[in-house]
């Protein structure tokens, strides 16, 4: 018996959420966040869709920090509206782009 199975990943534009530093590029860029959904097939019948995983991209560069699952949520819900929200997020971007300029 042969069984066509497969893996594949869905990226989806959540929407352009905010405007903050990158140190990539070295000005205030917009920042995208997306859903990726990681998807099981059979017989390229989409059969499983597994958790999704966030991240913020800049626009220009294409820097990517991946969020925690409750972030992306809460953002998805909120969008950039809650400055509490925004202000954690603006944070993990600079963790982010610090630790990997330091690698």
């Amino acid at each position: 018996m042969l069984f066509l199975v497969g893996m594949d990943k869905k990226y989806e534009l959540i929407e352009p959420l905010m405007t903050c530093h990158c140190q990539r590029c070295g000005e205030e860029r917009q920042w995208s966040l997306y859903k990726e959904t990681e998807l099981a097939s059979l017989f390229f019948i989409t059969v499983w869709r597994f958790t999704p995983d966030y991240f913020l991209v800049c626009d220009v560069c294409q820097d990517m920090v991946k969020l925690s699952r409750v972030q992306g949520k809460q953002l998805v819900h909120m969008g950039s509206r809650d400055q509490k929200i925004h202000d954690e997020v603006e944070g993990l971007v600079i963790e982010h782009q610090t630790i990997n300029d330091k690698s």
